[in-house]
């Protein structure tokens, strides 16, 4: 028998759930989804859950991409449990499914999780993945990939950093100070004494520069 698979085509013999994890699919955000649906963003968020761990009994998958869907479809506090409790093998098969699905995911919100994944796990081999989606047309995509960056501290990260300290959002700037502060040199210094002055940046932001010039300055001495 074939299994059926999810599309605008057949969406009237789909329940109401697929209908949101359909406008999902496309790109659109939570948000947006909401509008357009006149309901509340917690249906929508419950209509995706839904829809994710349906499809997740769908068709024949993989262990590795069966375990991924399992995380999309999971809260944050149980997406940390799970990884914390996976075995060495899982966390490996899981690394290598996501060398090419992260490149391929077109959903904002499921990529930054697969990239927030990246980081949770440290998985030292998904740095160029990571590297490429730091020019994500999305803010919170290129956030979440300093924010692994700062948990898979690396030097091969630091021209990527450099960069994303010029981002056009202020919360990209930031993560890429803070994941900069752990293995910073004396360009980054150098960078972030230029950026700290600029008298149009936030101030939230600036903390944080001066942050990671002080402990670039601390590992520099030591």
């Amino acid at each position: 028998m074939k299994t059926q698979v999810l599309h605008w085509n057949n969406v009237n013999s789909e329940d109401d759930f697929s209908i949101t994890y359909l406008l999902y699919m496309e790109g659109k955000n939570i948000e947006l989804i909401s509008r357009i649906r006149n309901l509340p963003v917690e249906v929508i968020q419950e209509h995706i859950i839904q829809s994710k761990m349906l499809l997740k009994g769908k068709g024949k998958k993989s262990t590795d991409q069966s375990f991924f869907v399992e995380l999309l479809a999971a809260t944050k506090e149980e997406r940390i449990r799970i990884l914390e409790e996976s075995s060495i093998d899982d966390k490996n098969e899981l690394i290598n499914y996501l060398k090419t699905a992260i490149g391929k995911i077109n959903n904002a919100e499921d990529k930054m999780i697969a990239i927030w994944i990246a980081g949770q796990i440290k998985a030292i081999s998904l740095l160029p993945i990571l590297h490429a989606e730091a020019g994500h047309k999305h803010g919170g995509v290129r956030r979440m990939v300093c924010s692994a960056l700062r948990k898979i501290p690396d030097k091969s990260n630091i021209e990527v950093l450099h960069r994303t300290l010029h981002d056009s959002k202020p919360q990209v700037r930031q993560y890429s100070a803070k994941a900069l502060a752990e293995i910073g040199d004396e360009k980054t210094l150098k960078r972030l004494r230029g950026l700290i002055n600029n008298p149009n940046e936030l101030e939230y932001v600036k903390r944080s520069y001066q942050q990671a010039i002080e402990k670039i300055q601390e590992g520099i001495k030591n």
